[in-house]
Order: structure tokens, then sequence, then C-alpha cells
């Protein structure tokens, strides 16, 4: 027969899960409309990682490719800290204080997450994803944009299509997935990183151009592509899509 301390214990244990469960709360309803996940980030910061594993899990999702676009954008300020991130630039860093000057923020930080151009929190928080998810997707395109994209050799070579709105820009990202990174110093010294969505080339597509071609280095795979509607005033991503560079 049960004590009833044992079966005290298993009811605390019981309501703890439920919590549990409560406080994570159900997965976004995600509706038609693509959604860009930006991600500012850097291997030279320690609360980073939590924040690329759910990069990682939105990649590796396959029935959020194409309604969820993930773009890792590593900034350069924290390279003087210890450990330069392979992947930085300062035109990641100025995008990300861009957002921070129009969304009235103190200041820019990692890890941020910024959610169809317009709500931004800290990237390792999965429920304010969620929630910004659902809001985004469920949301109203403006414009519309269609791509495909291939790899010759050293170039990729990227076809779109694009209904862009007068006072937008349409913005075209070649990103790279699965880049494993052995850290040696800076706060996230002895960590060996695998880092996903990882933007390596941004560019403005002029306004009826309809081809756009990226050098690489012919080492790279594992390739993507995606392309945004974004207003020039508020940043907002009115329209997106992704593919793979085949």
């Amino acid at each position: 027969m049960p004590r009833p301390r044992l079966i005290a214990v298993v009811a605390a244990i019981a309501v703890v899960a439920v919590l549990a469960v409560t406080m994570r709360g159900a997965p976004p309803k995600l509706g038609p409309t693509p959604v860009v996940v930006e991600l500012f980030t850097s291997q030279g910061c320690s609360s980073c990682p939590p924040a690329e594993a759910l990069i990682h899990d939105i990649a590796g999702d396959a029935k959020l490719r194409g309604h969820v676009i993930p773009l890792a954008f590593h900034v350069d300020y924290w390279d003087r800290l210890g450990w330069r991130d392979p992947f930085s630039s300062a035109e990641w860093s100025q995008r990300q204080v861009r957002y921070a000057n129009t969304m009235r923020l103190s200041s820019a930080y990692t890890p941020q997450a910024v959610v169809g151009g317009t709500r931004e929190f800290v990237g390792s928080n999965h429920a304010a994803l969620d929630v910004a998810l659902e809001g985004a997707s469920n949301s109203k395109p403006r414009g519309d944009v269609a791509l495909t994209a291939r790899r010759e050799r050293d170039t990729v070579v990227v076809t779109i299509h694009a209904a862009v709105p007068a006072e937008a820009d349409l913005m075209l990202a070649l990103t790279q997935d699965g880049i494993t990174t052995k850290i040696e110093h800076g706060e996230n010294a002895g960590r060996t990183e695998t880092n996903d969505a990882i933007v390596r080339r941004l560019v403005r597509v002029d306004p009826g151009q309809t081809t756009i071609a990226f050098k690489i280095d012919p080492a790279w795979r594992n390739l993507s592509a995606a392309a945004f509607v974004q207003d020039r005033k508020t940043l907002a991503i009115g329209a997106a899509a992704a593919a793979p560079v085949q």
C-alpha cells in the first residue's frame, strides 16, 4: 500500500510537470505569411549559445522551412574581447544599431532577436519567439516575393521576382548552415559551437533586377537564399521567401 508521504511527493511532481507545460505554452499557430527571424549574435558572447540553439531548431525543422526564415547576423563588437568571430561583420553591427535606433532602444545587445523587422526581445526567449511568430505569420503580407537559387562553381545565381511597395526595399541574403567552430578564447573558450543560418551576404536588389550573382568561397556548402521586402522607414518586413541553393 503506498505511503502517504510517497503519494504527496508524486502529487507534487505531477503539479510541477503540469505547471512546466503550462508555462512553456502551446506551439504557435502559424499563419500563411512567411516570417523573417533575425538573430544578432556572437561566438564571443556567453549568453548567445541558447539563442543559437533556437536558430538551429528552426533551420533544421522541415515543417518550418519556407514559413520561418532565420538569419543569423554575427556582430563584430565582441571581437575585441578575446575572440574574433569568423562570421562577424561591422555591416551586421550597423544593421543592428539601425534597429535599435528605429525601436528607440537604449543600446544594441546580444543575443537579440528581431521578428518581422518590428518586434525585438532576448534571442533565447522561446516564449516571446512563439508569440511573435504567431502574430507575424497571421498578418497580411505587403508585397510579394518568389525566388530560386542555383550554384555554378564559385558563384550562386539567384533568380527573383517580386512586387515591392514604393516605400520599401527588396533585400537578398545568402546564408550558410552547419559550420562548426572550436572557440579558443573569450567567454566561450573551450566550447565547440555549430552555427546555422549564418548571413554571408546581404544586398539591396535594384528595382527591376531579376538575377543576382554572389561570388562565394568554393568550400562553402549548405547554402540558402532569402529575399524580403523591408520598409525603409519603419524597417517592417512585409513579405519574404527562401530557397535552398541547388
